[in-house]
């Protein structure tokens, strides 16, 4: 079940960390031995290390999204390494949701997502650097619709997503563009802050069940691309009222 992961690490030598080694350690962490590393959808979310109450201090925070249970390790690590750096887990707390009681929220007609690290989307190939609604949510879907193990009626079909997507819009926005690390010696763009999103007002109760469970998923999923490199980590306050 969707899971979030909180760690506090004491490293033993001082800690740089790289979008590369920030995607190594989750790997790490997730993916089982016999796993295929280059899979599209990896099943997880990571935001960057953020330094704790000491040079050596550090917090880190992750998400587990499919049905399936935790891997065995997430539990059982009591060493992590960042890079070359090993770091020892001094802290964990996991937080853990089911896909049943995110579908069985109140319906939403807005919320407020803050983007707090850069979010870009990928199409075709493409970098795009827009707030756009579709894109947004769109991937919020894809990703709860990949972390089903079986679609069954909590699956989002094309039909109830096109009905959905065409009544969201951007209702407000307080967004700038910053730079992050993509991990391959250079940096990409994307934008922070927060946009409210709220469906038109003749929107059907159904439309409003598909954003308030895409809502609340994705302060586990995160938004747009590389969201299991620390881009796109999502926050969500309910605006409805």
């Amino acid at each position: 079940m969707p899971t979030l992961i909180e760690m506090r690490l004491k490293a033993t030598l001082t800690v740089r960390p790289d979008t590369r080694q920030l995607h190594g350690l989750a790997c790490a962490l997730f993916e089982e031995e016999d796993a295929e590393h280059w899979r599209q959808d990896k099943p997880f979310a990571v935001c960057p290390v953020r330094l704790g109450g000491s040079k050596d201090e550090w917090e880190w925070r992750a998400a587990w999204l499919p049905d399936d249970g935790l891997p065995a390790r997430v539990a059982t690590a009591g060493v992590l390494r960042i890079g070359h750096v090993i770091c020892h887990v001094t802290e964990s707390a996991q937080r853990r949701v089911t896909h049943a009681t995110l579908a069985a929220g109140s319906p939403l007609t807005a919320a407020t997502i803050t983007f707090r690290t850069p979010t870009y989307f990928s199409q075709n190939g493409a970098d795009t650097v827009i707030p756009d609604p579709r894109l947004i949510a769109g991937s919020w879907r894809r990703r709860w619709n990949a972390s089903l193990s079986d679609a069954g009626s909590l699956a989002i079909s094309d039909h109830e997503w096109t009905a959905t997507h065409r009544l969201l819009k951007l209702a407000a926005f307080d967004l700038r563009t910053e730079h992050g690390d993509t991990g391959h010696g250079r940096e990409r763009p994307g934008f922070t802050g927060t946009a409210t999103l709220r469906l038109a007002r003749n929107a059907p109760v159904a439309a409003g069940r598909i954003f308030g469970t895409l809502a609340r998923f994705a302060e586990y999923c995160g938004t747009g691309a590389q969201t299991t490199h620390g881009f796109g980590v999502t926050a969500v306050s309910n605006a409805d009222g």
